[in-house]
C-alpha cells in the first residue's frame, strides 16, 4: 500500500480527468539503470519484485512493498518518455530526465503502458506559466514565508558595490519601460560620455537591441567586462552610433589603450551570420579595438553533445558482459560527445577575458544574441576576478545579475513549456502502436546552457577548493531546481517577462529555500583569508586536467560512487572538532587543567581513538571527539557531575 503521507498528494490528482487517465498502475516493475531490459528473452522470473505505479499532478512515484522502497520523480523533471516493443515479461517504459536519472518500468498490460504514456506526456510539461508546479507549490505553515530570499538582492546594489556610478559611468533609465530592449533590465550602465543619440544608434544596429552594457568593474584596474550581442553588419554595414559607443567604452577605461572585442562564437559561424545581415565587428571600423575568436559553439550543437554524454551514460551493453560497458567503448563514447572540449572551450574564453581586465584592458563580450555564452563567459569571468562571487551569497548575487537580469531565456532553454506539434487541441496526437521515443517538442530552443556553466564552475571547485565557500551540493540543488519549477526564481525568459508573471507575489524564491539549508552547502575547505590575497583565481585548462562530473551525470547509479565523499567526511570531521574544542574549554572553564587527574588525557584518549583506527573509516574519527568527552565524563565519574 501506498504510504500514508502520499494520500494528500495522491488525492489531489488533477481536475480534469482527462489529464491523467491512469493514476494507479499494479504489478509494475522498476529495472536497475544497466539491466539489460532489451532483452527478448527476459522473463517475468528474472524480474525484481512488482510494485505499484502512482501518477499525481505533480510526482510519478513507484512503491515497491517487498523492497520497502518508494521511487518518487517530480514530472517536470521528466525529459523524454518512450515506449519500447512488448516484451514476454511486459511492456517497456522508459523515462529519462532533465536530472539524468534513467528509469525503465516494465508493465505487465500494454493498455496500462499506453495510459501511463499519454498521461505523462499531457502533464509532464504544461503549456502555460500558470501550470507551473511553481504557482501551486506550498511548502506548509511554518516553512518560510512566500516573500523569503526576494528581497535579497538588489542589482543596483551590487553595481554600487563594484563602484559604480563614477565619473567614467553612469545610470540610464532609458530601458525603464523596456523600450529600447525588452531582453534587458530596466536599468542599465552605460560610460558617462555616451550620449542619447549614441545609445539609440548602438541598440538598433545590435540584434535584439542588446546594445554594449556594464557587466562588471575591477576595483583595482577599472577595465570593464561589458557585453552586448553581434552587430547588424552584413558583409559592408556601418553604424557610426555604434562605433562611436564602443570608443566611449576605452575612454571610460584610462589606464586601457585597447578594448578587445571577445566573440565566442567559432569564426566561421560568424562569418556564416553575415549573410542573414549580421556579423562581426572589423578592427579598421572600430579604432582601438581588437577581436579576438573563441570556439564556443551554439546551442544545437551543445545540445547534441549532452544527448550524446547522456547515451554514454546509459550505455547497456559491453564486450564482456550485456549489462555493464566496457573501459574503452565508455572512453571512445566520451571523447565521440565533445562535452569536455565545449567544457574547456568555454573556460578558455573566461580566463582570456579576466587576464585581460587584470592587465588593464576592457572587453566587450557577445555571441549572437548575447544571452547564451554571453552569459557563460561574463560569469565565470567574474567568478575569477573576484572573491565575493565565490561566496553562497555572491554567487545568487552573480546568477541574478549576469543570467536573469540580462536576459538567459531559462524557460525556453530548460523545456519548461511544451509547444507540442499536435493532431489538434493542447494535446499531442499519440497511436497506441508508437513504439518510438516521444521527445517533447521543445528541443529546438532547449540546451544545457546553464548546466554546461556549472559544470565549469565545478571543474574550478575541484582544482580550487580553498576558494569557494558553497560544495558540490550546493550546484548539484541549483542544477535540479533548474528543472523542477518549484520555485519562482528560474521560471521566465527576461526581466520583463517575470515581472509580468508576478512571480514575487505568486510563488515562493529558490534562494529563500536554500538559505533555510546554507550549512548542507559548506565547503569546509574554504579559506577566505587566503582570496583576498588573489589578483585572479587562474585555473589549469589542459585536457587531461578536466573531468567528467560524475556526481552530475552519474549520480543515479549505485555503486560507482565512493560510500562516503570527502568533502561531507571533512565536513564531519571539522563539525566534531570544533565540538572538542567547546567541550574542553568548557571542563577548562569549570575546574582548570588541574581537575584532570594524572593519566587523563592517556585513558580517554585509548578508549576513544585506537578503537577508531582499527575501524579504518573517516566516519569513526569524525565521532572521535564526542566521544572522547563521554569518555571523559565516565573517567571523571561523579567528580566531573558536581564541577
Amino acid at each position: 500500500m501506498i504510504d500514508r503521507r502520499l494520500a494528500g498528494v495522491f488525492f489531489l490528482l488533477v481536475a480534469n480527468i482527462d489529464s491523467v487517465v491512469a493514476s494507479q498502475v499494479e504489478n509494475v516493475r522498476l529495472l536497475e539503470r544497466f539491466y539489460h531490459w532489451q532483452n527478448k528473452n527476459l522473463t517475468e522470473s528474472s524480474l525484481p519484485p512488482a510494485g505499484t505505479l502512482y501518477l499525481t499532478p505533480t510526482h510519478l512515484i513507484f512503491v515497491n512493498p517487498a523492497e520497502k522502497r518508494e521511487t518518487w520523480v517530480l514530472l517536470s523533471h521528466i525529459g523524454t518518455v518512450e515506449r519500447s516493443s512488448i516484451l514476454p515479461a511486459g511492456c517497456p517504459l522508459v523515462i529519462r530526465c532533465k536530472t539524468f536519472l534513467s528509469l525503465v518500468f516494465i508493465i505487465s498490460k500494454d493498455r496500462d503502458c499506453h495510459e501511463v504514456y499519454s498521461a505523462l506526456l499531457r502533464i509532464a510539461q504544461p503549456s502555460t506559466f500558470e501550470e507551473l508546479y511553481c504557482f501551486s507549490y506550498n511548502p506548509g505553515e511554518g516553512n518560510f514565508e512566500r516573500s523569503a530570499g526576494w528581497n535579497t538582492f538588489d542589482i543596483q546594489f551590487e553595481y554600487q558595490r563594484i563602484g559604480v556610478p563614477n565619473r567614467h559611468w553612469t545610470l540610464t533609465k532609458m530601458n525603464q519601460n523596456y523600450d529600447i530592449c525588452d531582453s534587458y533590465p530596466q536599468y542599465l550602465y552605460v560610460p558617462t560620455c555616451a550620449s542619447q543619440k549614441v545609445l539609440l544608434g548602438s541598440a538598433g544596429f545590435r540584434s535584439r537591441g542588446r546594445l554594449p552594457v556594464l557587466s562588471y568593474l575591477h576595483p583595482s584596474t577599472n577595465a570593464a567586462i561589458c557585453r552586448c550581442s553581434q552587430p547588424l553588419s552584413g558583409f559592408s554595414a556601418r553604424c557610426e552610433e555604434d562605433e562611436q559607443m564602443l570608443a566611449c567604452i576605452l575612454r571610460a577605461t584610462p589606464s586601457s589603450r585597447t578594448v578587445w572585442i571577445i566573440d565566442t562564437r567559432p569564426r566561421l559561424n560568424a562569418m556564416a551570420n553575415r549573410a542573414t545581415g549580421k556579423g562581426y565587428e572589423t578592427e579598421q571600423n572600430y579604432v582601438g579595438m581588437k577581436v579576438q575568436f573563441f570556439s564556443i559553439e551554439n546551442i544545437h550543437v551543445m545540445r547534441s553533445a549532452l544527448n550524446k554524454l547522456v547515451e554514454v551514460s546509459d550505455l547497456k551493453a559491453g564486450s564482456d558482459d550485456l549489462n555493464v560497458p566496457s573501459h574503452s567503448i565508455f572512453l571512445d563514447g566520451l571523447q565521440a560527445t565533445g562535452w569536455l572540449k565545449h567544457i574547456r572551450a568555454i573556460l578558455d574564453a573566461s580566463v582570456f577575458v579576466a587576464e585581460k581586465i587584470v592587465e588593464g584592458d576592457s572587453v566587450v563580450v557577445h555571441c549572437s544574441d548575447g544571452w547564451d555564452r554571453t552569459s557563460q563567459t561574463c560569469a565565470l569571468a567574474c567568478l575569477l576576478l573576484d572573491p565575493y562571487y565565490r561566496t553562497i551569497h555572491g554567487f545568487m548575487a552573480l546568477i541574478e545579475k549576469d543570467w536573469l537580469s540580462f536576459g538567459h531565456k531559462f524557460s525556453e532553454r530548460a523545456g519548461h513549456l511544451r509547444p507540442f506539434y499536435t493532431g489538434g487541441g493542447n494535446s499531442p496526437a499519440v497511436t497506441p502502436s508508437s513504439a518510438v521515443s516521444m521527445v517533447m517538442d521543445t528541443t529546438r530552443e532547449q540546451s544545457p546552457v546553464f548546466t554546461q556553466f556549472l559544470d565549469c564552475v565545478w571543474q574550478l571547485l575541484v582544482q580550487k577548493p580553498y576558494a569557494f565557500q558553497f560544495n558540490e551540493r550546493f550546484l548539484l540543488v541549483l542544477h535540479d531546481h533548474l528543472y523542477s519549477c518549484q520555485f519562482g526564481t528560474l521560471i521566465g525568459n527576461n526581466e520583463k517577462e517575470r515581472k509580468e508573471l508576478r512571480l514575487e507575489e505568486r510563488t515562493y524564491s529558490l534562494w529563500g529555500f536554500m538559505k533555510r539549508h546554507l550549512t548542507e552547502y559548506i565547503n569546509p575547505l574554504y579559506d577566505a583569508e587566503r582570496c583576498r590575497n588573489m589578483d585572479i583565481l587562474v585555473p589549469d585548462i589542459a585536457p587531461q586536467q578536466l573531468r567528467l562530473w560524475v556526481m552530475m551525470y552519474n549520480r543515479f547509479e549505485e555503486g560507482i560512487h565512493p560510500r562516503e565523499p570527502l568533502l561531507s567526511a571533512l565536513t564531519i570531521l571539522k563539525d566534531h572538532s570544533s565540538s572538542l574544542e567547546d567541550h574542553l574549554q568548557l571542563l577548562e572553564k569549570i575546574g582548570g587543567a588541574d581537575v584532570f587527574p594524572m593519566g587523563f588525557h592517556e585513558e580517554a584518549f585509548d578508549r576513544v581513538y585506537q578503537p577508531a583506527v582499527r575501524c579504518g573509516t573517516v566516519s569513526e574519527y569524525g565521532y572521535f571527539g564526542a566521544r572522547y568527552c563521554s569518555a571523559a565524563v565516565e573517567i571523571m565519574g561523579d567528580d566531573v557531575q558536581s564541577l
